[in-house]
């Protein structure tokens, strides 16, 4: 694949027209809000919980702390004649970043993940929308609110007893970019290869029609292979929340040490890419770039005041383990 010397980012984060508010399950949680495990469990249920903690903890990938330069890097490589690799404004400056280790899940967080929550938990299961449940299949990615992402990713970690949250922006393209490395696709190759690394449009066409499914498409997770830290789907199925606020001018004063994104702020930061612009784009100008930064409110309003839709549908969870050394 040939990559010319151009702004390569040619399609931006699909906005929904919005005009009514949602309404979310209040959760079952303590103090902070975050859902709690039953205390009447079945030894059923207890089982799939263990059983689910089990393959959770198993799929935490540790990560290695590092420095490196966040954002576009377009003038650091030689092949672009000086010129950054999109033309947004808010992934540049290129910046110094020193991040401790962490460790992250290798894959995003599946409608099968959400239904043991939400039986352990006792709440209703998310994505039950009319128009979702031909594509709310167990090893999809699950379509979620960032708050329900940052509640799952929490209660997760009270029950591995580590502290666990959304990863920060900083976190993702660290890992993105293996390790921070000028890598421009966070796939096992650092280039697009479709059909071998990403699926095509054929492709997505086949598992939609397999899973009757003409609104959404259906974001199967773990489909191709890893990038080389073994994360899954980084460059498809669905956009992942970040914790971080976003600010298109937080690059400018971002701290070196961990960042963690402005205090404060009205919508937060998403990153990878949308599996339906995936498909249609094939990302052959560099649309899913890893330096790319994308933004929604933390829980959107209705699509089109139409609740038998859901206006999560392709935002997903991807959780991270804030531990120095891997998990035992």
């Amino acid at each position: 694949m040939t990559l010319k010397p151009l702004f390569v980012s040619l399609f931006l984060l699909p906005l929904f027209s919005i005009t009514a508010c949602a309404t979310e399950p209040t959760p079952k949680g303590d103090s902070d809000g975050i859902p709690q495990t039953r205390n009447d469990l079945t030894a059923n249920e207890q089982q799939q919980l263990d059983d689910f903690l089990a393959q959770q903890k198993a799929n935490m990938r540790f990560i290695e702390g590092g420095s490196f330069e966040m954002g576009d890097f377009g003038h650091k490589l030689d092949w672009t004649d000086g010129l950054p690799l999109t033309g947004q404004a808010d992934n540049k400056p290129l910046h110094p970043v020193r991040l401790d280790s962490f460790s992250m899940n290798a894959y995003k967080a599946t409608y099968g993940d959400f239904d043991v929550y939400s039986m352990a938990t006792g709440q209703e299961k998310v994505g039950m929308q009319e128009l979702e449940l031909a594509v709310r299949q167990p090893n999809a990615a699950a379509g979620i609110n960032w708050q329900t992402a940052q509640y799952y990713c929490q209660w997760l970690g009270q029950q591995l007893d580590v502290p666990m949250s959304l990863p920060t922006e900083a976190q993702w393209e660290y890992a993105a970019r293996n390790l921070g490395q000028y890598i421009l696709f966070p796939t096992d190759t650092g280039k697009i290869d479709p059909g071998r690394n990403m699926w095509t449009y054929e492709e997505q066409r086949k598992i939609n029609d397999k899973y009757n499914s003409i609104v959404l498409t259906v974001p199967l997770v773990g489909l191709y292979s890893p990038n080389p830290l073994g994360l899954y789907d980084l460059v498809n199925q669905n956009y992942e929340w970040m914790i971080d606020w976003y600010d298109p001018e937080y690059y400018t004063n971002s701290p070196e040490h961990n960042p963690q994104g402005p205090k404060m702020g009205t919508e937060k930061v998403l990153r990878s890419i949308d599996a339906n612009e995936g498909a249609a784009n094939n990302v052959h100008a560099g649309g899913s770039v890893n330096v790319k930064r994308f933004q929604r409110e933390p829980n959107p309003l209705l699509i089109d005041n139409n609740p038998k839709l859901n206006q999560n549908g392709n935002t997903s969870a991807r959780c991270v383990t804030n531990l120095s050394k891997p998990m035992s």
